[in-house]
């Protein structure tokens, strides 16, 4: 997958252009922490959404170009499921009485190819791209209807907020002061740990615990410490303890009081 993501991102236009953004960032700010890759993670953000992914709402028909309708669920084929897209939308038109199939794909293989949906594929497809250039990166979904990613910053040691939809980096108050969100879970996923992030993405902490009724919240706790547990079990010590550095820059972050950000409030 990764082979086949490099393939698909012009990966030297991107470095160029990154190596210009530095420059410019440089001119302005001597004491700038940017580095080349904080740039790189810019323009590719910038590039997937304004290059290569689409948004799909209702597609058009493929027999006459008219607007569709989402009526109810078509059953998926093999193929389909193959790539997981195990619901399968009929995008109705209604000039001409055709179906328009719209499987809702979730391995980011077939979105290199498909390059089009909602949310879920746009935050599973990035996040390929993103390893594809060598950047730490993990999938974060939010139980309000919302996913998208988290990259690691090396310069900055710390993991930003990455929303390829919106083409925004390090807004994480986006959703609750932005969109007007009432967040209550919001779990991050990668190949070594998961972790609740919820607190990343607010200010109000007090207001947000209070929607937070699913579980105890020592259940979530410990059911989260558990399965790190069993996760990384076989990896190296090096990296359990780069692992445990990172995770309590984290939980200062969580605690420490934020203010919102332009382009944090109000939604574009």
């Amino acid at each position: 997958s990764s082979d086949l993501a490099r393939a698909a991102i012009p990966i030297q236009m991107l470095r160029n252009q990154a190596q210009e953004m530095l420059a410019r960032t440089r001119d302005l700010d001597k004491d700038t922490s940017a580095e080349e890759e904080d740039c790189l993670l810019l323009e590719l953000l910038r590039w997937f959404k304004s290059e290569f992914f689409q948004w799909v709402n209702s597609l058009s028909c493929c027999q006459c170009g008219g607007q569709t309708k989402n009526r109810e669920a078509l059953a998926p084929s093999t193929d389909d499921l193959k790539w997981g897209a195990n619901r399968v939308e009929n995008h109705y038109c209604t000039a001409c009485n055709l179906s328009n199939r719209f499987p809702r794909y979730n391995h980011p293989e077939k979105l290199l190819e498909s390059r089009r949906g909602r949310c879920g594929e746009w935050a599973n497809c990035f996040t390929l791209c993103c390893r594809a250039l060598g950047f730490e990166a993990r999938y974060v979904w939010d139980s309000t209807d919302h996913v998208w990613t988290e990259v690691y910053s090396t310069s900055e040691k710390r993991w930003l907020h990455c929303d390829p939809c919106e083409n925004v980096c390090d807004k994480p108050l986006l959703y609750e002061m932005g969109w007007g969100k009432k967040l209550s879970y919001i779990i991050a996923f990668s190949k070594d740990q998961m972790l609740d992030v919820t607190w990343r993405y607010s200010c109000k902490h007090r207001e947000l615990l209070s929607r937070r009724t699913e579980v105890r919240e020592t259940w979530l706790r410990e059911t989260i410490n558990r399965l790190n547990k069993m996760r990384q079990s076989s990896l190296p010590e090096q990296r359990k303890k780069e692992l445990l550095q990172r995770l309590i820059v984290e939980l200062v972050e969580f605690i420490s009081p934020k203010t919102p950000k332009p382009g944090e409030i109000g939604r574009a």
